[in-house]
C-alpha cells in the first residue's frame, strides 16, 4: 500500500519518481487545502513554508488531523522560520528547490520517526460481548466504519481467531490472514499493508485465520507486535475479542484505550456484564476504561430496564443501540452495510462520538459511498 501526498504551493516535479507514495492531490490556495484534508485520504501534507499564512495552515491542518506528516519547504536561511514551522508540527523541513531525491529524504525520516513511537496519537477500542449473540461483531464492524468517518483510516482486527465474523460481515474473501502475517520474521509496516484488506471506506481488516489449527500458532509476543504496528499506522485502532479471557484477550485488553462490554436487556446479560466488568478490574484494568454498549435495545419488548443494567454494573451505558435486528441481519448475510440513515448506523455514530468528542467530517449518501465496498 502506497503513501498517499498532498501537495500545498509545490510543483509536482518533487513527487515525481517516488515509488513509495502516490500524489493524492494538489492545492494552491488556503480554502482547498482545509477541503482536501477535511475530504482526501492521504498520509503526508508538503507546504511551501515562504507562503503568506503557510506556518497557520499547518497548525489548521493538524488540527484537523492530528497524525499527519507534514513536511515544510523553506527557501531562505530564516532561523526563526524554521523553528516556528517545527513548533506547528512540521515534521521534517526540506530546503528550495526541492527535488525528488530530497523530499524523499525528508519522507522516509519523517515516517520512520513517526513509526519509532506506535502510541503517538492512537486510539485503541476492544469489544466484547457479555454472552453469545450479543451483536459485537456487528457494533464493532460499524464503529470501525464510524471511526473511519472521523480519521479517514481504521484498523480492525477480528480477534476470535476460531469462529470470528469480520470478513463475513464485510462480504470479503481474504487471500491472506493473521496467520500469512506471523510468517515474517518481524512485524513491520510494509508486511501488515501486504497483509490487510483495505476498504475504500478507510476501514483497514486484518481477518482471523482460514483454519481452526492455525489458530494456535498465535502467541501473545506475535500479538504485542501486530497491536503496535497496528497502532503506529492508525489513528484508530478496532479490536473485536472473543468471549473468553485467555492470554491473548488479556494481551488486547492491556493494548486498548477503552473496553466496550456489549449486552442486551436479559437477566444472563446484565449479569454476566457486570461479571465480566468487575472480574477485569480484580485482574487490574481500570474501571475507567472499561465501558458499557447496551445493544438491540427495545424498552417496549424487554423487562430489563437501561436503571436496573446502570445499578448493576454501577455506571450507565455508553450507548444505546437500537433493535434493528431484520435490516441488520439482511445487510450482514449479503454482505452490505445499513443506509447511513438507519438508527443502528447514528448511535454507533454517537458512539464514536461519546468515546472521542470528534464529529464526522462528511456525511456519505449512502452505503455504497461511505463504504465503497469491492466485489
Amino acid at each position: 500500500m502506497k503513501k498517499k501526498l498532498c501537495l500545498h504551493n509545490i510543483d509536482a516535479y518533487a513527487a515525481q519518481g517516488l515509488e513509495s507514495y502516490d500524489l493524492a492531490g494538489q492545492t494552491n490556495t488556503r480554502d482547498d487545502l482545509r477541503t482536501a484534508v477535511g475530504s482526501v485520504h492521504f498520509d503526508a501534507l508538503v507546504i511551501d513554508l515562504d507562503e503568506r499564512d503557510a506556518v497557520n495552515a499547518v497548525v489548521e491542518a493538524l488540527e484537523q488531523r492530528p497524525n499527519l506528516i507534514v513536511i515544510g519547504v523553506i527557501g531562505t536561511n530564516d532561523v526563526n522560520k524554521a523553528i516556528a514551522a517545527q513548533r506547528a508540527g512540521c515534521s521534517q523541513l526540506a530546503t528550495k528547490p526541492l527535488e525528488p531525491g530530497d523530499l524523499k529524504t525528508a519522507l522516509s525520516a519523517a515516517f520512520q520517526s513517526d513509526e519509532s513511537n506506535p502510541n503517538r496519537g492512537s486510539r485503541t477500542v476492544a469489544l466484547i460481548g457479555s454472552t453469545g449473540g450479543a451483536g459485537t461483531t456487528t457494533v464493532a464492524c460499524y464503529l470501525a466504519m464510524a471511526l473511519a468517518e472521523r480519521a479517514d483510516h481504521v484498523g480492525l482486527m477480528d480477534m476470535d481467531f476460531e469462529f470470528g465474523g469480520v470478513a463475513k460481515a464485510w462480504d470479503l474473501n481474504p487471500k491472506y490472514t493473521i496467520e500469512d502475517l506471523l510468517q515474517f520474521e518481524q512485524i513491520e509496516r510494509q508486511s501488515l499493508e501486504d497483509v490487510m484488506i483495505e476498504l475504500p471506506s478507510g476501514v483497514f481488516v486484518l481477518p482471523r485465520p482460514r483454519n481452526i489449527k492455525d489458530t494456535h500458532k498465535i502467541d501473545a509476543d506475535s500479538l504485542q507486535a501486530v497491536l503496535e504496528t497496528m497502532r503506529a499506522m492508525f489513528p484508530y485502532v478496532v479490536l473485536d475479542l472473543p468471549r473468553r479471557l485467555d492470554q491473548l484477550t488479556g494481551c488486547a485488553i492491556e493494548n486498548c484505550d477503552k473496553l466496550l462490554i456489549v449486552t442486551q436487556q436479559t437477566v444472563n446479560g446484565v449479569f454476566n456484564a457486570a461479571r465480566l466488568g468487575e472480574g477485569l478490574v480484580d485482574y487490574g484494568i481500570e474501571e475507567s476504561r472499561i465501558e458499557f454498549v447496551l445493544n438491540r435495545y427495545n424498552k417496549r419488548v424487554h423487562q430489563v430496564t437501561v436503571n436496573e443494567l446502570t445499578k448493576r454494573v454501577r455506571k450507565s451505558p455508553l450507548a444505546l443501540i437500537p433493535n434493528h435486528y431484520k435490516s441488520i441481519g439482511q445487510a450482514s448475510d449479503l454482505g452490505e452495510p445499513v443506509t447511513d440513515s438507519n438508527p443502528v448506523r447514528v448511535a454507533i455514530g454517537e458512539l464514536a462520538d461519546a468515546m472521542f468528542g470528534e464529529k464526522a467530517k462528511t456525511s456519505s449518501s449512502g452505503w455504497m459511498s461511505s463504504l465503497g465496498l469491492k466485489k
